[in-house]
């Protein structure tokens, strides 16, 4: 079983450790040793305030009339949570901050995890697809994009050009298809996407943690039937605010429950987690070739990515070709905590392995996933590098983000900033205009090159992780598209481009598996 500890440590601060290896001392282990911690309190917390199914209720047809789902009941568009706007055979979702009690942060970093359509049970958002507009002359035009260009994002400053839309401060828009059947033609925009919002800010305002005091005799532990409640050193634990606490568990830190770099095959395979998988899971994936890992995609390769689904304890995966899988798989479980007589901390062994965990007081034994804020076989995710720069014009400028990996599995993740804009801008149909706008990465690569070496078009942007370094490239100022309108056959165009003007990044890690 690992090492495991809850007290003061080396430095006189109270803290919960457990160590990966039983020849390190939870007591004595330096804190800047973080390949040995499985989980390690004074960390930076890093958790998910909600994951939320998003699917459609209503789904007009084209020449049905426009249909408005408020939630909870009895709202409307000045105080909806969420919001579901249907017609015209297009539905569109709203999410309010309010809509996640939890998040402490008015734009999170967020994600969107979206299934094909036709009711599969297969994400397919990190493929690349074939875009046009329909008006190109003989097939002159248009882009290749992974799936994350069709989501929309997180706004700021919403205005609805329809009074049933209202006005968003600070929430999620995204786009769903009622013909979600004929994915050829709507990819990425089917009525089954899981929204995942963490509680770590996705623009420039940094991460609400308190620094540590030096210890001066403060309150700093408490246990009562509800919760274990652990201050960071030198904050009173009863009245410590969620950016001066290390522990809290009635707020459940994210659960990594599998995690693996292996090989993928050309067509159909699967990786074994052991675990019954539930529904609410997410995967993070990174896809890629050789040494380097391309993220959010191959930056050449228009023929790469893989399908992927979740059956009983499996991973299955669609490779297009053969290439490598490097991955995290989380669960967050919204269920209420059980209630019993089971102490603070079990041990037990399953499957030959010796097991810790640290539960909410009072759950019941066995626990359910919820109850459960430190598992041995789960490590904690730690944060190895985040920050935010500014995007420069340029095609392929390159920002270099370099980090400690030692004895880590690294994994990247990060957002792109816009300025203001409207459904005209980015060829959506969401019904208003916003000041600011939040987005998912997505590489977007020209059919035709334009002036000889553009590529990639503006709002393009991935980057290269290696053990060690993070580097980014953005193509702010290259064109959207460059096409020959079906119109006037001879005479190509470019349209503009809804070009980042900052990235919003993290680069987690775990222990080397």
């Amino acid at each position: 079983m690992a090492r495991w500890r809850i007290g003061n440590d080396y430095t006189g601060s109270a803290a919960v450790k457990v160590m990966k290896n039983n020849a390190d001392d939870p007591y004595s282990t330096p804190d800047n040793e973080r390949w040995k911690f499985l989980y390690n309190s004074k960390l930076p917390k890093v958790n998910i305030a909600d994951m939320e199914l998003c699917n459609v209720i209503s789904r007009p047809g084209l020449n049905d009339g426009a249909v408005y789902n408020y939630h909870p009941a009895g709202s409307g568009p000045s105080n909806f949570q969420k919001l579901e706007g249907s017609g015209g055979g297009m539905s569109e979702w709203f999410y309010r901050n309010s809509a996640f009690p939890n998040l402490r942060y008015n734009v999170p970093l967020f994600d969107w995890k979206a299934k094909k359509g036709g009711g599969s049970n297969r994400y397919n958002q990190q493929m690349v697809h074939w875009t046009d507009s329909g008006s190109y002359y003989r097939g002159q035009g248009g882009f290749y994009a992974v799936g994350n260009y069709a989501q929309v994002g997180w706004v700021e400053g919403f205005t609805g050009s329809v009074s049933q839309y209202g006005t968003m401060a600070y929430g999620a828009l995204t786009r769903i298809t009622a013909r979600d059947t004929i994915d050829a033609f709507n990819k990425f925009l089917s009525r089954d996407k899981r929204l995942i919002v963490w509680n770590l800010p996705g623009n420039n305002v940094p991460l609400d943690e308190a620094s540590p005091l030096a210890p001066n005799g403060t309150k700093t532990f408490k246990i009562t039937p509800q919760a274990l409640v652990i201050a960071k050193p030198g904050f009173h634990v009863d009245s410590a605010t969620p950016a001066q606490l290390a522990i809290d568990t009635s707020r459940i830190p994210v659960k990594v429950i599998a995690a693996a770099d292996i090989p993928l095959p050309a067509g159909v395979s699967f990786y074994e987690t052991g675990i019954p998988l539930p529904d609410m899971v997410a995967l993070d994936v990174h896809f890629y070739n050789g040494s380097v890992i391309n993220y959010p995609s191959s930056s050449v390769d228009l023929d790469f990515g893989a399908e992927y689904w979740f059956d009983g304890t499996k991973i299955y995966f669609a490779a297009s070709q053969a290439m490598r899988a490097r991955f995290y798989l989380y669960l967050e479980d919204n269920s209420p905590p059980t209630s019993g007589g089971n102490r603070v901390w079990r041990t037990f062994t399953e499957n030959g392995v010796a097991v810790f965990q640290l539960l909410r007081p009072g759950s019941a034994n066995p626990p359910n996933w919820n109850d459960i804020y430190v598992d041995t076989r789960w490590p904690q995710v730690q944060i190895l590098a985040e920050g935010y720069f500014n995007v420069a014009a340029g095609n392929d400028v390159i920002v270099d983000v370099p980090f400690d990996g030692t004895g880590m599995f690294p994994m990247v993740k990060y957002l792109t900033a816009h300025g203001g804009g409207s459904y005209q801008t980015l060829g959506f149909t969401v019904s208003g205009s916003w000041n600011a706008m939040y987005r998912l990465p997505f590489v977007k690569r020209l059919k035709y090159i334009y002036n000889g070496n553009q590529y990639h078009a503006g709002e393009s942007t991935y980057c290269e992780l290696t053990q060690n370094n993070v580097r980014f490239h953005t193509f702010r100022g290259n064109v959207g598209d460059y096409y020959n309108r079906g119109d006037s056959p001879g005479n190509w165009r470019t349209s503009g481009a809804y070009a980042p003007i900052g990235i919003r990044y993290y680069i987690f890690g775990i222990p080397q598996p």
